[in-house]
């Protein structure tokens, strides 16, 4: 009972059941959206219960609290002005200035009190006698500043201060009781739903599967069912490629970022970016991270971990799903027709298909990025899109409209697995137009309704509030493109050398130049058999989804990979069957001409593979410090002086296939092939073929140096927390120099600095700091340590000795040693210390010296003699007693501690501790794993940089990095820096408040204040981008 006369021999109420259920469907989703969450409401009080005010780090993220509320005692103030003035509350170091003066300070001087709030000096007045407090309250509407007795100074408009610590200069002294700060973090996305929202969820879910039973049962159509094809060769070649490439496959820029999110969730409930953007919510676009999470945590069950390994199998699924719905929907078509039906297993139709799939599949599927999960649901709405217009079936129209909106609450790119729907509006269309008004009620609005499966997905535990707030930051802070500027996807792919490999170039150049042949051989009254036909209908929905993939707000090549399936198919017939068959002479040639274009676009792609995968690659060198384009062209795939992208090669190839075309004609020898498909064919497999070789190859060259291979390698034999089995750093032995032997000598602007503070935090606490930062500026002194006695014993192979600066490679630091003892003790040598040049200027570095350069035997004791020659700005230098080291694994500093590992690099670091944001406060960490390979800091760094709300930065700014010295082993050929470790120093105890957490109810159309625009950061839109990583 399909086709729409039949309903009239169905009960009335039956014909509108349809249409009742589906508009229950479309409205349960609406209240799913608008329904209220259990919001979090956490509150941080200071100082702890029963404790004195300690200074603390609180690194907020997002970086302002909802509000805040701060006591102040007049006497605090009056015991620091006593003593000569100073901050009796600060939520930010005093010299963080970006946005000016971003935090909250109360502070004394002379016996003046300043009030400053978020950049405006909000109260300046002479400390009044008596006992008093002054009140600062920071709403969402305004700050609010009362001293008891006085009137209130009130600043509507004014943001909450930011807030990185709670400190004050009044520790330890008696007068800072009644010091305190309350204060609701903005935890606006840790939310989960009510128990109306659930009832909906649960409503929405049950009514819809209900819905699409009911409409397949009604609407079920006529016509051949779908052909499932015998096993053979191809599928066991596919199974066995596929779990090959677990092991081989390249690293995607974002594969770590994307499982940072996905263990993000599972620590703290809500999908986050994790990097910056102040951790905004992904929703609505999450399936794909909690597909990743859930298997995360399978993988911690089993005792796989996260690794690299273990979460592949994941796309490895969907890869093998894809596979095994395009043989379906191919055998299906070549199925059609008496005279097609030898076809129907054929082996040469499978084998086109393996080689179209892994075409697209190798550069594309192996990837922790929601892509592959996409091209599942495209697939499954392209076959079932497919068997709905073979059958006339709206039934399984609304089935396969539902998954293509299932593909939409993983991406936005996952708009393409709407285009297989567009073949279904000639054949709906006239459906509608033969049916009653009950079944055309019914059939759209169960096809609405079908639209709303993303609902559960994206809305879940998040409000439109929510998603509309997530929305304005992505905006704001992310580079996005409206969808006229598509060209700039097309520039990416040919132009960003991490992201136009000729891998990833191919089967998108070679699906635009299949779509002009297409158009080329279309000739009007000859449909041609069904393959034709499919192809016809491939190259449609191919188009139809390139166009939709505009819509995308960003233009990286990773989403070319979300329309894998439509080319797929189109490629196979078109290596099946020449799409240029029986035409003119000069439309081949163009045709061919084309595609000798397309086949050399694609081989002028790089061969190289950051991050990681590019150690051992062939084709030219490697050992790129800038990927200009003139350095990364000579990477592109070549043999000797011979470039696969010279279009002579490809030439020749055309002209040998129509040669023998022509040969075989004269012998009156019939044959299928044309120039342009054996053109094809020969590319397609070249470039397939290729691709497997260098992946192969690459880690065998670089043996016995470390791959990735290597690490997705030894997860399978037990060793799976990846790069911490190969990074070892110097790390402090357990005997360390003795207590300093006599006073350091301090000359110039040594002398000058001898009574401030350090620039930063001591490398390690209790360690001694020299350092000539004066406030006058640049100067230049010299500094001779007390000798530091070492043990006679000990495992220790190297002294590390810290130093901090501006430009400390310009500097003279060495390490005296003496076999004597005492402060009179003769210098028996001295040896330089190995400086690093790219430090930045706030953070440490430790600069060893290895021990059996200090002479043959074993010196006593050792001291550091710095002369700064630098008089240009941030020309001073700081040093710090030196420690013994020794070569440990990275593991010794990780162990057990918090540890930031990157976006780049995280997913080879699936044993540490990672740190997320849970309750509004960024977890701070004790450890930075930190990537490199030559990539620009202002990619890397995503997290510490304020304009694009990193979740680093509060941390950031109130800690000091100390770089680790680190290397791989084994050695092995030469490579690009693999990255760098940093310890964290922090100027304070982090986190010694009392933390809260309650619950909330917030409506789904509730929105807290905007994250986005100038006012929360100083950011300005565009003036920042960060999307440059060559």
């Amino acid at each position: 009972m399909s086709e729409p006369q039949a309903s009239h021999r169905q009960p009335a109420w039956r014909r509108w059941a349809l249409a009742g259920l589906a508009a229950l469907v479309l409205v349960s989703a609406l209240g799913v959206v608008l329904a209220p969450v259990r919001a979090q409401d956490s509150v941080v009080s200071w100082p702890r219960d029963g404790q004195p005010p300690t200074s603390t780090v609180v690194p907020l993220v997002p970086y302002r609290p909802l509000s805040l509320d701060a006591t102040v005692p007049c006497a605090t103030l009056a015991a620091l002005d006593g003593r000569g003035g100073g901050a009796a509350l600060r939520t930010m170091p005093a010299d963080v200035d970006t946005p000016p003066r971003p935090g909250l300070t109360v502070a004394i001087e002379a016996g003046i009190v300043t009030v400053t709030a978020s950049g405006r000096d909000l109260l300046v007045e002479p400390l009044p006698p008596g006992r008093c407090a002054y009140h600062v309250a920071a709403g969402a509407d305004e700050v609010r500043v009362v001293r008891d007795g006085a009137r209130p100074v009130v600043a509507p408009g004014l943001p909450v201060p930011q807030v990185a610590e709670l400190a004050t200069d009044a520790e330890g002294l008696p007068a800072a009781a009644g010091l305190a700060v309350s204060m609701h973090t903005d935890a606006r996305y840790g939310s989960s739903p009510t128990t109306l929202k659930t009832a909906l969820l649960a409503l929405h879910g049950a009514a819809l599967l209900a819905l699409l039973v009911l409409a397949w049962r009604n609407w079920r159509g006529t016509g051949a069912a779908a052909v499932w094809p015998r096993p053979a060769v191809p599928d066991a070649v596919v199974v066995a490629v596929s779990a090959l490439w677990v092991l081989l496959s390249p690293v995607n820029f974002d594969d770590s970022w994307y499982l940072l999110m996905a263990r993000g969730f599972t620590e703290s409930g809500a999908v986050g970016n994790a990097i910056y953007m102040f951790n905004a919510t992904e929703n609505p676009f999450v399936a794909s991270q909690y597909a990743l999470a859930m298997w995360g945590s399978l993988g911690e069950s089993v005792s796989a971990g996260w690794g690299l390994a273990w979460m592949r199998l994941l796309p490895l699924i969907y890869g093998l799903l894809v596979w095994v719905m395009l043989r379906v929907l191919l055998a299906t078509v070549v199925s059609d027709g008496a005279s097609h039906g030898s076809q129907q297993h054929s082996r040469a139709a499978a084998a086109a298909l393996l080689v179209a799939h892994l075409l697209w599949w190798l550069p594309y599927g192996m990837t922790l990025r929601p892509e592959p999960l996409i091209v599942v649901f495209a697939a499954a709405a392209l076959l079932l899109a497919e068997l709905a217009r073979r059958s006339r079936s709206v039934g399984m129209l609304a089935a396969a409209t539902a998954v293509a909106a299932l593909a939409v609450s993983v991406s936005p790119s996952g708009l393409v697995a709407l285009a297989p729907l567009v073949l279904a509006l000639p054949w709906l269309g006239r459906w509608l137009r033969a049916a009653g008004w009950p079944q055309r009620a019914g059939a759209v609005l169960t096809l609405a309704a079908a639209g709303t499966a993303l609902i559960p997905v994206g809305f879940a535990d998040a409000t439109l509030g929510d998603v509309l707030e997530a929305t304005a930051v992505h905006q704001w802070y992310y580079q996005t493109f409206a969808w006229y500027e598509e060209a700039i996807h097309y520039e990416t792919l040919l132009s960003l050398p991490d992201s136009s490999q000729w891998a990833r170039r191919a089967p998108v150049v070679l699906t635009l130049a299949a779509l002009a042949l297409v158009a080329l051989g279309i000739r009007p009254g000859r449909e041609g058999g069904p393959a034709r036909r499919q192809m016809l209908r491939s190259a449609v929905v191919s188009a139809v989804a390139l166009a939709l993939l505009s819509l995308t707000p960003t233009k990286w090549v990773n989403h070319f990979g979300a329309v894998e399936a439509a080319p797929t198919v189109l490629l196979a017939i078109a290596l099946l069957q020449a799409p240029l068959r029986r035409v003119g002479l000069v439309t081949t040639a163009v045709g061919t001409a084309l595609l000798v274009w397309a086949v050399s676009v694609s081989y002028a792609g790089p061969n190289f593979w950051r991050p990681y995968s590019d150690r051992g690659q062939p084709f030219g060198d490697h050992m790129i410090s800038k990927a200009t384009p003139e350095r990364v062209a000579e990477l592109a795939p070549h043999i000797g002086s011979l470039y696969l992208h010279d279009p002579a090669i490809w030439v020749a190839v055309a002209l040998a296939f129509a040669a023998w075309v022509l040969w075989r004609r004269r012998r009156g020898a019939a044959t299928g092939f044309t120039p342009d498909r054996g053109l094809l064919l020969v590319a397609s497999v070249s470039i397939v073929v290729l691709t497997l070789t260098v992946f192969v190859w690459a880690p065998i060259r670089q043996y016995p140096g470390w791959t990735v291979a290597m690490s997705t390698i030894e997860s399978g034999l037990g060793r799976s927390c990846g790069l911490a089995h190969h990074v070892r750093v110097l790390a402090d032995t357990e005997d360390q120099p003795g207590r300093p032997v006599g006073t350091a000598v301090r000359r110039q602007g040594f002398a000058a600095a001898a009574a401030l503070a350090a620039p930063v935090a001591p490398p390690t606490p209790g360690s001694q700091v020299w350092h000539d930062a004066t406030p006058g500026g640049p100067a230049t002194g010299e500094l001779v340590t007390p000798w530091y006695p070492l043990p006679d014993s000990g495992d220790a192979t190297h002294l590390v000795v810290p130093l901090l600066g501006g430009q400390v490679h310009r500097q003279r630091v060495s390490l005296q040693y003496s076999t004597g003892t005492g402060p009179a003790a003769p210098v028996t040598g001295s040896a330089p210390v190995d400086i690093l040049q790219e430090v930045p200027s706030g953070d440490w570095q430790e600069a060893p010296v290895a021990l059996d350069a200090l002479g043959r035997d074993r010196p006593a004791q050792v001291r550091l003699v710095v002369e700064d020659r630098v008089t240009a700005a941030g020309g001073w230098i700081a040093a710090a007693e030196p420690r013994l080291a020794r070569w440990e694994p990275v593991t010794s500093l990780t162990r057990g501690r918090p540890v930031y590992a990157d976006q780049v690099s995280a997913a080879l670091w699936p044993c540490v501790r990672q740190v997320t944001v849970e309750h509004g406060i960024a977890q701070a960490p004790a450890v930075a794993l930190l990537a490199d390979e030559n990539f620009r800091r202002q990619f890397l760094d995503i997290a510490f940089r304020i304009s694009q709300g990193g979740t680093q930065v509060p941390a950031d700014r109130t800690s000091a990095s100390v770089r680790v010295r680190t290397k791989l082993v084994p050695p092995g050929p030469p490579a690009l820096p693999w990255g760098r470790v940093e310890r964290i120093v922090y100027d304070h105890p982090v986190g010694l408040v009392d933390l809260q957490v309650q619950q909330v109810h917030r409506w789904g159309w509730d929105r807290l204040p905007t994250l986005s625009g100038e006012g929360y950061n100083g950011y300005r839109r565009g003036t920042n981008p960060w999307n440059t990583a060559g």
